[in-house]
C-alpha cells in the first residue's frame, strides 16, 4: 500500500507544517537516497495545490523523468492522480503539453498516457487516439487498467483497489478538493475488519484473505490520514468539517475522531469528557 513514488518518502515523515520540505527534516537514511532535484520536484508536487502553476507541468514532467521519478510503474498510483487532475484542469493546454510527452522515455510516455486517458476530458481522448499514442496506451500496464475501455471515475474505483489511496492523495495535492479526503475518510468503515490479520494467522478462503486485506487498507487509510493532517493544515480542516457532518457511520467516526485527539488534545476528547 505504501509503494509509491518519492512522495512516499515525504509523507512517511511527522514533519512541521510547512509549504516545503527539506533535506534537514529527512532522517539521515532517507536524506542519502534523494537528489536536490529530486527533493525540488517533490516539492513540487506536494504543495501545488497552494499555487497552482500549470505553465510549469510539462517542464516537471520532463525533469521528473530525467530524474528517474517516473521510471517505476508500481510506484506511479500517487502521479496518476495528480496527473489526471492537472489534465482535467488544463484540457485547452493538453495539445500543446504533448510535444513534451512525446519526448519521454517508452516508458514514462506510457505512464502518463495512461494519466491522460484518465483524465476523462474529450481534449484527452482526441489526444491518445492518434495511432502511435493509441497503440503504447493500449500495451499490458501494472494498474491492471483496461485502456480499451472508458476510463472509470477516480470518485468510483473500488476501495480495495491496490492504489486507490494513493490515486486520491495525488488528486488532492493537484487540488486541494475535499473530495480526494472523503474518499480516504470513506475506507474507515472497514474499521470493523480490526483484528483479522491475528485472528487468520493463515487465511484460508476469499473471505478470510479478504478480511485480512480490508484490515491492512484501514491501517493504510489511518496512516495516511495523520501524516497528510500533520503535513497539510488544510488535510486537518477537512477532516474536522466532515467529522463535524457528523454523517459517518459510528466505527468512521470514531476512527477519524482517535486522529483528531491525537493531533488536537485540547479541543478533541474521548467519550465522555467533551462534547466533541
Amino acid at each position: 500500500m505504501k509503494s509509491i513514488t518519492y512522495l512516499a518518502l515525504l509523507l512517511l515523515l511527522a514533519a512541521p507544517v510547512t509549504a516545503q520540505i527539506t533535506r534537514d527534516q529527512l532522517p539521515p537514511e532517507k536524506a542519502s537516497q534523494i537528489s536536490d532535484a529530486q527533493l525540488e520536484l517533490t516539492n513540487w508536487m506536494m504543495f501545488y495545490y497552494k499555487k497552482p502553476l500549470p505553465d510549469d507541468f510539462p517542464r516537471w514532467l520532463k525533469s521528473a523523468s530525467a530524474e528517474g521519478m517516473l521510471k517505476d510503474e508500481k510506484r506511479q498510483f500517487p502521479f496518476l492522480g495528480f496527473a489526471a487532475t492537472v489534465f482535467a484542469a488544463n484540457s485547452g493546454k493538453i495539445p500543446q503539453w504533448m510535444r513534451t510527452i512525446n519526448a519521454l522515455p517508452k516508458q514514462d510516455r506510457k505512464t502518463v498516457l495512461i494519466a491522460l486517458w484518465l483524465s476523462g476530458t474529450k481534449a484527452s481522448q482526441d489526444a491518445i487516439s492518434v495511432k502511435p499514442r493509441k497503440k503504447l496506451l493500449r500495451g499490458r500496464n501494472y494498474f491492471n487498467f483496461r485502456t480499451r475501455r472508458e476510463p472509470p471515475s477516480l470518485d468510483g474505483i473500488n476501495v480495495c483497489y491496490g492504489g486507490f489511496l494513493d490515486i486520491q492523495w495525488g488528486r488532492f495535492l493537484a487540488s486541494g478538493s475535499e473530495k480526494p479526503i472523503k474518499n480516504v475518510i470513506s475506507i474507515l468503515e472497514l474499521a470493523q475488519f480490526v483484528g483479522s490479520r491475528q485472528k487468520y494467522t493463515k487465511p484460508k478462503g476469499e473471505k478470510e484473505k479478504q478480511a485480512v486485506l480490508k484490515e491492512a487498507i484501514f491501517r493504510s487509510a489511518i496512516w495516511s490520514l495523520r501524516s497528510n493532517c500533520q503535513m497539510h493544515p488544510e488535510v486537518l480542516t477537512i477532516c474536522e468539517q466532515i467529522y463535524k457532518e457528523g454523517k459517518l457511520s459510528r466505527l468512521a467516526r470514531l476512527s477519524l475522531k482517535s486522529i483528531l485527539i491525537e493531533l488536537k488534545p485540547e479541543k478533541y476528547k474521548i467519550d465522555g469528557a467533551s462534547n466533541n
